[in-house]
């Protein structure tokens, strides 16, 4: 598989913001889960607003969730 494939997998599954989806991809890949749940989200919701295929609305509602959560959205 190359790495366009893997980063179209990376980013259907967290633009799904479906945790069994996003689960599924860091296993298949042998990410590290956090254990937290609200570390992993934040994870997730700044992944999203580095995605470029990522619309405006999503990008908005990650960066809102982050400040919501108390999380930076620069870093």
């Amino acid at each position: 598989m190359d790495l366009s494939q893997i980063v179209k997998e990376r980013d259907e599954a967290i633009l799904s913001l479906n945790k069994e989806k996003i689960m599924s991809y860091m296993n298949k890949y042998g990410v590290k889960m956090p254990s937290n749940e609200l570390v992993f989200w934040a994870g997730v919701h700044k992944a999203v607003l580095r995605i470029d295929s990522a619309t405006k609305e999503q990008r908005e509602k990650s960066a809102k969730w982050l400040l919501d959560n108390g999380f930076p959205l620069d870093n």
